[in-house]
């Protein structure tokens, strides 16, 4: 029995569908319909009950899936193992992270694991969400460093594993009328222009969801390219923005800039390690990740 064609049969229940199981597995859906016909007949029993074009998973598969998520785990652990039998310290470590990660978390970490593992070679790649997660999913990278989006973190192809609670604060110059106030509410956000980074960013994404949810929806908006972009723009007097506490570190200890909490939303975001399922973490990635972890 080829087991590939298992995992092939678990990625379509953990996928819900053909179509969606279809597009993961990166081939059409009449050779994945074919593969799970063709593991049924091998089998011996239906794994689903059909009606019309509707499956749903019955007693046979269920007790298949279970059998196909732990073959699947020691094949990628045998793998894994047999890889590092074979080879000492220098398996490449791959990644991918955000801007805002990249940028401002990523440095000091690693720097502190290059000191005391300087033998073991590190490829990153630093670009938005989803890009990264594009890597990810064609096996460019072996894991990400990405903060909160609900539908990747919920995905069930994924492993992820939150490391860091990111302070988000509204972020203005000195000489701006929100420095005279003791406290800054959402409405305030809509008397200002307010930058923002461009389409595919991460944090614009979590910043414009979070305020729409709480019915703050903003009109006069700027786009910028990154936070760094932002960051001039403000000081430049072009507007307000919400950003991450630790992207301003530096200019509000400098007294360049000035931060204040949202009173009302909860816009602190968490941030995430994630890998897909299917991959095996090897030494050298587990290493890099735990020191990231002990430094974030």
């Amino acid at each position: 029995m080829d087991i590939h064609k298992i995992f092939s049969f678990c990625a379509v229940v953990d996928q819900g569908s053909l179509s969606q199981a279809a597009k993961a597995l990166y081939c059409s859906q009449p050779a994945l319909s074919k593969q799970i016909h063709s593991l049924e007949a091998e089998i011996g029993y239906p794994l689903f009950d059909r009606t019309g074009k509707k499956m749903a998973l019955n007693k046979n598969g269920q007790l298949l899936y279970q059998f196909g998520r732990h073959l699947e785990e020691d094949f990628n652990q045998l793998k894994a193992d047999l890889y590092s039998s074979n080879h000492s310290y220098g398996h490449e470590i791959s990644f991918g992270a955000t801007n805002f990660i990249g940028i401002y978390l990523l440095p000091p970490i690693l720097s502190g694991f290059k000191k005391q593992y300087p033998d073991i070679p590190i490829n990153f790649t630093v670009n938005f969400f989803p890009n990264i997660l594009n890597m990810l999913d064609q096996d460019v990278i072996s894991f990400a460093i990405i903060p909160e989006d609900e539908e990747t973190t919920q995905n069930p192809g994924y492993i992820c594993r939150p490391f860091y609670d990111d302070e988000m604060r509204v972020v203005f110059p000195p000489s701006h009328p929100l420095s005279g106030k003791k406290q800054i509410m959402p409405e305030d956000l809509l008397d200002y222009p307010f930058l923002i980074s461009q389409i595919q960013s991460a944090t614009r994404k979590f910043v414009l969801s979070r305020l729409q949810s709480y019915g703050i929806h903003l009109g006069n908006v700027l786009n910028m390219y990154n936070t760094e972009a932002i960051k001039q723009g403000i000081l430049n007097g072009m507007g307000i923005s919400v950003l991450s506490r630790y992207s301003v570190l530096n200019e509000e200890q400098n007294g360049r800039i000035c931060t204040m909490p949202l009173q009302g939303i909860d816009i602190m975001r968490r941030l995430y390690f994630i890998h897909k399922k299917s991959h095996i973490l090897s030494k050298e990635e587990m290493l890099f990740i735990n020191s990231f972890f002990k430094e974030a």
